[in-house]
């Protein structure tokens, strides 16, 4: 019996070489037993494999029952068995995946994103060629002197009328090189556009050649206020008045009688004694800044040099002249007052020291007959103060209508007399006087003449 028991047995260690013989048995049993001799082992028909892991066989004494069938048995301790030992299961490795689906899934997926994708982008580009589902209301656009197509398109883009503002520049250039268009001239100007006119109509009413069907003759008369001439032209269905007046005061023409003019708060229209009264051939729904340019363009058609030439020698602006005709226009009954007329002005401006207001009833009648009713309380008072001629000095801020050529010439050409005052009866016969008391003497004369009717 081993001392102390099994208490004191320690595990022993079997090593295996690949000799002809198992080499050294060590048994590490501290047990006081005789000394076990080298024995040398057959070689047994099987194999043992043993990994590089180099792990050690240890074997515990009640392991296997014990059994005797030729084998070596040493105190206590358990035979080897003539098996083999079983080899360590790999882990079954995991396949892969194939990628194949994968992959195609995504290559799909993108394709898909990419036509939507072109799908969208090419929907946006035709749409702003062609404007389709767009609405009817419309978008000021300001096109600046000298723009060409890119410049617009960029504006167009601006103003949300153009997604795609690369796309129709390119566009507009293909089809000017297919059609061997010239490259076309645009029209400065304040533009009220539909949003559904598309690229080719946006273009189309900026350039300097207006193309229609349909075209109307409208005449306008001599002395008519621009209230009164835009209201006419939207009446004829040659533009409308909201139109009208966008371009009348968001435009700037460039002409240089309009660009001498100063701006003025205290001024109903820039434009206000130059759209000059004549009879014009109208296109049907034209472009408000083509129908102005046809009124300026008469108008600098009408100034001649030797317009120009009086205007300087009488010391007066173009637009001193053109206010002093316009008061003519509105006052004289006849053509054949209109000199009279233009001599009690220019009296009255010639020796305004002491005379220093025109005192003109047509001034104030402007305001209160046309302006009033088209602007606000407080502005048409704010006008009225300073077109009052029997309260300010001098000449109004602007003309009062758009005088003709007669009243012109009598602005620059006055008759020479000492007259400062005048006065109409309702028939239009006209009352000259040179001081107060005539004039005063002429209104007992106009009241008589008045009650013969």
């Amino acid at each position: 019996m081993p001392e102390n028991g099994d208490k004191n047995k320690k595990p022993f260690k079997v090593t295996i070489s690949d000799e002809d013989y198992l080499g050294d048995i060590d048994f590490n049993t501290n047990t006081r037993g005789p000394e076990i001799p080298d024995v040398k082992i057959q070689k047994p028909k099987f194999e043992v494999h043993i990994d590089d892991d180099d792990d050690l066989l240890t074997f515990e004494p009640d392991d296997f029952s014990p059994e005797y069938k030729g084998e070596i048995y040493f105190s206590g301790a358990k035979p080897i068995r003539n098996q083999s030992v079983p080899q360590p299961v790999a882990e079954p490795k995991k396949k892969k995946k194939k990628g194949g689906y994968g992959a195609l899934s995504i290559f799909l997926i993108v394709m898909i994103l990419m036509t939507s994708g072109l799908s969208v982008f090419g929907i946006s580009c035709i749409n702003d060629v062609l404007a389709f589902n767009r609405g009817e209301d419309s978008v000021n656009v300001t096109v600046p002197l000298d723009a060409d197509t890119d410049q617009i398109i960029d504006i167009l883009a601006d103003a949300g009328l153009v997604k795609q503002p690369f796309f129709c520049k390119m566009y507009c250039k293909l089809v000017s090189t297919l059609l061997s268009k010239k490259k076309p001239v645009y029209l400065s100007g304040v533009y009220n556009v539909e949003k559904n006119l598309g690229l080719e109509g946006y273009l189309s009413k900026f350039r300097e050649t207006q193309v229609g069907k349909d075209t109307v003759m409208v005449s306008i008369p001599e002395g008519w206020t621009i209230y009164q001439i835009i209201d006419r032209l939207d009446k004829f269905g040659v533009c409308s008045k909201s139109k009208m007046l966008s371009s009348i005061k968001g435009t700037t023409f460039e002409y240089d009688f309009v660009e001498s003019i100063a701006d003025d708060n205290t001024r109903t229209f820039k434009l206000e004694g130059y759209l000059y009264p004549n009879t014009y051939e109208f296109y049907v729904d034209g472009d408000a800044n083509s129908v102005l340019r046809k009124f300026l363009d008469e108008w600098k058609k009408q100034w001649t040099d030797d317009y120009q030439k009086r205007a300087d020698e009488l010391g007066y602006t173009k637009d001193e002249i053109m206010i002093i005709a316009s008061i003519i226009q509105r006052e004289a009954a006849d053509t054949e007052q209109m000199a009279d007329i233009s001599s009690v002005i220019h009296n009255r401006l010639r020796h305004a020291a002491s005379w220093p207001t025109i005192n003109c009833d047509s001034t104030e009648t402007y305001i209160t007959k046309y302006i009033k009713p088209n602007v606000s309380t407080s502005l048409a008072t704010y006008y009225a103060t300073n077109y009052n001629t029997y309260d300010t000095l001098g000449l109004p801020p602007g003309p009062i209508c758009n005088p003709g050529d007669a009243a012109i010439k009598a602005a620059l050409y006055p008759n020479n007399t000492g007259y400062y005052f005048f006065r109409h009866d309702n028939k239009g016969n006209i009352y000259l006087a040179r001081t107060q008391s005539e004039h005063d003497a002429n209104a007992n004369k106009v009241l008589h003449a008045n009650n013969q009717n």
